[in-house]
């Protein structure tokens, strides 16, 4: 259970890191700070996504993808 924890705590950190860094030009608000990203990250690795955050840019979506398919 804890490297299961591990892991998921470390895609979180990730995911939320990459999407900041791709996101946050092209939306600030919803991407504020990294913290901030790990809504959107929590979101996406334990569903599909609740839809009040998500990536417009191309890399961004593709990061999402795999954060989709990872979770």
């Amino acid at each position: 259970l804890m490297v299961s924890l591990a892991l998921v705590l470390s895609l979180v950190v990730i995911t939320s890191t990459l999407m900041y860094a791709v996101e946050h030009d092209a939306q600030p608000k919803a991407f504020a700070s990294i913290p901030a990203s790990m809504w959107w990250g929590v979101v996406t690795l334990t569903t599909v996504g609740y839809g009040d955050v998500y990536p417009v840019t191309p890399l961004g979506k593709l990061i999402a993808g795999c954060a989709v398919i990872l979770g």
